[in-house]
């Protein structure tokens, strides 16, 4: 293991998701501490964002790049953005049964009867996105060829951020304001579309990579 800055970034990043699933695990609607959590999970996830921006920043600019790193960094990545949606479609952020609820005035299929608005459908595309890129890719490594990752890529990354921190943010502070529960959904839909369309980038690498056998 190299000990290296960029490797301990990583490593903090590690640690900060434990807490970050922590936190989330523990919310529950309508409770007193329900704002406290969502709040420190939300900045929690942004100084875990900076540290992936400062890792990567500093391991290219100091050349500390490292086997490690490679595998580690995207790793932590998916296990944060990933995890975080699985843990938006726990019971803990379904419609309290019998409250009044802003978000109930909206169409049922825009939010599945969830405060997140995070449906399991959409946990499984996201899933299977990942799932596809990694096998191709693993595959296409084990070839000897390399498989960079594609500017939609880390589109996706930034719009399920967002999203997420929208609904953390949206969920402890701004609870019945109509247009951000709005935002919330719009924000939930985009980060699938574009985890969908970030998928299609791969097809012609893959595509490529396949003819290759025949």
């Amino acid at each position: 293991m190299n000990w290296k800055i960029p490797n301990q970034l990583t490593l903090a990043r590690i640690v900060l998701a434990g807490v970050f699933f922590v936190l989330v695990g523990l919310y529950e609607y309508g409770a007193p501490s329900a704002r406290v959590l969502l709040n420190a999970a939300f900045a929690l996830y942004i100084v875990a964002g900076i540290t992936d921006v400062l890792d990567g920043y500093l391991a290219r600019k100091l050349n500390l790049t490292s086997a490690f790193g490679r595998i580690a960094d995207p790793f932590v990545d998916k296990v944060l953005v990933v995890g975080a949606f699985v843990m938006l479609t726990g019971s803990n952020y379904a419609f309290p049964h019998g409250a009044e609820l802003a978000e109930a005035s909206l169409p049922r299929w825009l939010t599945g009867g969830m405060l997140s608005g995070v449906q399991a459908w959409m946990v499984v595309a996201i899933l299977a996105r990942e799932f596809v890129v990694s096998a191709v890719r693993g595959y296409s490594e084990s070839r000897g060829i390399k498989f960079p990752a594609v500017p939609a890529g880390k589109i996706k990354m930034f719009v399920q951020s967002v999203a997420i921190c929208t609904i953390l943010y949206q969920l402890a502070n701004i609870r019945e304001a109509a247009w951000a529960i709005w935002l919330k959904v719009a924000l939930v839909w985009l980060a699938v579309a574009v985890t969908v369309f970030s998928a299609l980038a791969y097809v012609g690498k893959t595509r490529r990579l396949m003819s290759m056998e025949e």
